[in-house]
């Protein structure tokens, strides 16, 4: 059954809204899909989306920042994946 506008806090609107806004850009909705089943460093996801590195770690960052992906340490490296059940929920209905 369809959740109703009363039946949810405004503030999940606008956090609901604000993670719309942020998959909406091409790059960043390429990175999910790349992180969604592996763990990926920025330095593989510059090779394979031919962006520089400056504007990925701008969009990692952000979808950190969001709780869209999570990181962790190797070594030197550090490894993201998609890690919002919101999200991974949202890549199966779009692709």
């Amino acid at each position: 059954m369809a959740t109703t506008y009363f039946e949810i806090a405004e503030d999940k609107l606008f956090e609901r809204a604000e993670l719309l806004k942020v998959l909406g850009h091409p790059e960043r909705l390429a990175i999910v899909l790349l992180t969604l089943n592996q763990e990926m460093c920025v330095k593989d996801l510059v090779e394979i989306l031919k962006i520089s590195q400056p504007k990925v770690s701008q969009h990692v960052g952000l979808m950190k920042e969001l709780g869209i992906l999570t990181f962790r340490k190797e070594g030197t490296k550090v490894l993201y994946r998609t890690s919002s059940e919101v999200v991974r929920e949202l890549m199966d209905v779009l692709f």
